[in-house]
């Protein structure tokens, strides 16, 4: 069997579905465990990871000491062939100018304001208002979701692969899950996942001028004030509160119930319960 020629699709190491193509360091081994429950993976993975050999029999390994770029070629493969598909779809243009794409599923009582984009094989819930100039892709959104003007859901990703001496940014192929009653307001970017998913909670609201990275994941009732940026696979706990300006590093973990004040650098985990503040951020 060519693994190569018949797995068509991505996931991610730490949440993987059956027949989909991943990549694994060797310092990451630890993640190995999620692949227990999932069958005939392709996993691109770094010299020196020790696998079990119950999991070699279920999946195939493609070892190598640059397991990152050969995700790239494959997973630039990917792309190349949803570009070409989407390359000869059509969209129906709305009296107000705005564009939707085919494939897309759309609920009761949805307002497109004018110059929207929502791209091919979005689903969008009952009750979602999409105001002026905002593009949506790569995207579920839930009921009674309201995304402001110029936002854009499903932007693609930043995480670079050095291939001789060039940089390239890894392809987007993961989608934005938005639970129901989120608030986005003005000029925001929430970017897809990688190969996974990147989520907002119920309830949550986001100020303007915030960015979220692929494959963050924000819990319910989380507040996000104006100018907030994170880095990519950052997790906030429920109920947790961002100040202005907040930045988090890349895989940082906030916990649940959490204030953060204005301006803070997060490069550390942030424990359930606390206050932190400050450049670096620290537990008070």
């Amino acid at each position: 069997m060519n693994y190569s020629d018949n797995i068509q699709s991505v996931s991610y190491i730490g949440e993987p579905k059956s027949n989909t193509a991943m990549f694994l360091s060797a310092k990451a081994g630890a993640l190995l465990k999620y692949l227990d429950k999932v069958e005939n993976c392709l996993v691109f993975a770094e010299n020196g990871l020790n696998v079990p050999d119950y999991l070699l029999e279920k999946h195939h390994f493609q070892f190598s000491d640059q397991p990152q770029v050969d995700y790239y070629f494959f997973s630039k493969k990917i792309e190349e062939q949803i570009s070409l598909k989407n390359s000869n779809r059509t969209y129906t243009i709305l009296e107000n100018g705005s564009r939707v794409g085919e494939n897309v599923v759309s609920g009761k009582n949805v307002t497109i304001e004018p110059f929207s984009i929502i791209e091919h094989d979005c689903i969008i819930g009952n009750n979602v208002v999409i105001k002026s100039g905002s593009k949506v892709k790569k995207a579920i959104i839930s009921d009674n979701v309201i995304i402001g003007e110029n936002t854009i859901i499903g932007a693609d990703g930043y995480n670079l692969v050095n291939i001789d001496e060039k940089l390239y940014n890894m392809p987007t192929l993961g989608l934005v899950e938005i639970a129901s009653h989120v608030v986005i307001n003005n000029h925001c970017v929430i970017s897809a996942g990688l190969a996974g998913v990147t989520r907002i909670g119920a309830h949550t609201q986001i100020d303007s001028f915030c960015h979220i990275h692929h494959d963050c994941q924000i819990g319910k009732n989380v507040e996000l004030c104006s100018a907030v940026k994170m880095g990519g696979f950052v997790t906030i706990g429920d109920q947790s509160f961002l100040g202005i300006g907040s930045q988090l590093k890349n895989r940082v973990k906030v916990g649940r119930n959490v204030t953060l004040g204005m301006g803070s650098v997060v490069i550390n985990h942030i424990a359930d319960n606390v206050l932190a503040y400050g450049n670096p951020a620290k537990e008070k």
